[in-house]
C-alpha cells in the first residue's frame, strides 16, 4: 500500500507540473501558439474586427534591422514577398521616414479582391536599436474602386530588434476584410498567410549576407 501511495503522490505531481507549463506554452499575453516551422512562431488571438483572427509572427535572421528595414520599405517590391499581393506602390512620401502606400491583393474564390491604403511610419530607438514599423490604414487617402473591396480597418506592427548579430523580427497584424468571407477560409489565413510572408522574407534575408 505505501508503494502505490507513493507512485500515486508522484503521479499527482506530475499532473500539477504539466497544468502550470502548458498555459505557459500555448499562451502568451493573450496570443494562442498555432504553428512553429523553420525557426517562424506563429500565434494567433480573437480580435476586435470582423471574423480574422489577429495574428502575430516572429522569427530570427542573420541580417541587420537596417538592412530588414531595407526590405520592408521597398514598397513595390511587396509583391515578392507578401502573399497574393500583385501591386504595390508608395501615393505620397511624408516625410523621409513616413509613407502613404496602396496595395492590391487577389481574392481567393468566392472572396472578392481586396485592396488597402496604409500610412507607413517607422523609428528607431537610439538606445536600444530596435526599429519599429507602424501601418495604419488610411482607407478615404484614394478613391476606391468599383470592382474591388477596400479594407477599412487594418493595424500592422513590425519590431526589429537586435539579436547575437542577427535581427528578431516580429510582427503583429489586425484587420478587417469587410464582406462575406467564409469561416473555413478565414481560419486558414489567420495562420497560413503570416507564415507564409516570414518565410518569404525569410528567403529574401537569406540573399542580402
Amino acid at each position: 500500500m505505501k508503494r502505490v501511495g507513493k507512485y500515486l503522490l508522484v503521479f499527482m505531481a506530475i499532473i500539477l507540473v504539466a497544468s502550470f507549463k502548458v498555459p505557459q506554452q500555448g499562451q502568451i499575453d493573450g496570443w494562442v501558439y498555432e504553428r512553429d516551422k523553420k525557426g517562424i512562431k506563429i500565434f494567433t488571438r480573437k480580435s476586435k474586427w470582423g471574423k480574422l483572427r489577429d495574428c502575430r509572427a516572429t522569427m530570427t535572421v542573420a541580417i541587420t534591422p537596417e538592412q530588414m528595414l531595407k526590405v520592408l520599405t521597398d514598397f513595390d517590391s511587396y509583391k515578392s514577398w507578401m502573399p497574393r499581393c500583385r501591386k504595390s506602390s508608395v501615393v505620397a512620401r511624408m516625410g523621409d521616414n513616413e509613407f502613404i502606400v496602396h496595395m492590391v491583393f487577389n481574392g481567393t474564390w468566392p472572396v472578392k479582391d481586396r485592396d488597402c491604403v496604409v500610412r507607413v511610419k517607422y523609428e528607431k530607438d537610439p538606445h536600444t536599436g530596435i526599429i519599429t514599423i507602424t501601418e495604419t490604414s488610411e482607407p478615404k487617402y484614394i478613391r476606391e474602386e468599383s470592382d474591388i473591396v477596400r479594407i477599412q480597418q487594418l493595424v500592422s506592427v513590425w519590431k526589429l530588434a537586435p539579436k547575437n548579430g542577427g535581427t528578431e523580427v516580429t510582427n503583429e497584424y489586425s484587420s478587417n476584410p469587410g464582406g462575406n468571407i467564409p469561416d473555413w477560409l478565414v481560419n486558414t489565413q489567420s495562420v497560413d498567410n503570416p507564415m507564409s510572408t516570414f518565410e518569404n522574407l525569410q528567403e529574401k534575408s537569406s540573399t542580402r549576407k
